[in-house]
């Protein structure tokens, strides 16, 4: 069976982009984008001419990192999980920094770490308390969303 095409909407990517990612688009070169699973990814793109790193440089770059890996015994690298991708994507949207008070999206994401008390948004798949905490300013930016009085 065929889909019936329902609805179509189109939009200028830029305009689009920019609506969804604010001053973090900067005066990029490109965009990227697809859907993985329920999630719209963007990757922004912008090299330096010139300065784009070659292949033998990211090579030398990737053995120097395993080389210092192998040399130290630090404690595993925390991986971000879905908590910190809502939260990355959150605080780059321009309602969330009205509702925290804030005028940037990395002023967003400090504000959000002060609050849940860490240090990256990583944390919040680690952290069952800032996790906590999250769901809390999540829940009631939402709310606000919805025209709710809310006050953090």
């Amino acid at each position: 069976m065929k889909p019936t095409l329902v609805h179509r909407y189109a939009f200028p990517t830029r305009e689009a982009i920019e609506t969804l990612l604010g001053d973090a688009v900067g005066d990029c070169e490109a965009w990227h984008i697809r859907v993985d699973g329920d999630e719209v990814v963007i990757d922004v793109v912008a090299p330096v001419p010139g300065i784009a790193p070659t292949m033998d440089d990211l090579t030398s770059l990737a053995s120097n990192e395993a080389a210092k890996i192998n040399t130290q015994d630090p404690e595993p690298e925390l991986k971000g999980g879905a908590l910190a991708r809502r939260a990355a994507i959150t605080c780059s949207e321009r309602g969330f920094w009205t509702f925290l008070g804030v005028t940037s999206a990395d002023e967003a994401k400090a504000d959000v770490c002060r609050r849940c008390g860490i240090t990256t948004r990583k944390m919040l798949d680690h952290d069952e308390r800032a996790a906590a905490i999250w769901d809390d300013i999540i829940g009631k930016y939402r709310l606000w969303l919805e025209g709710h009085d809310i006050e953090l």
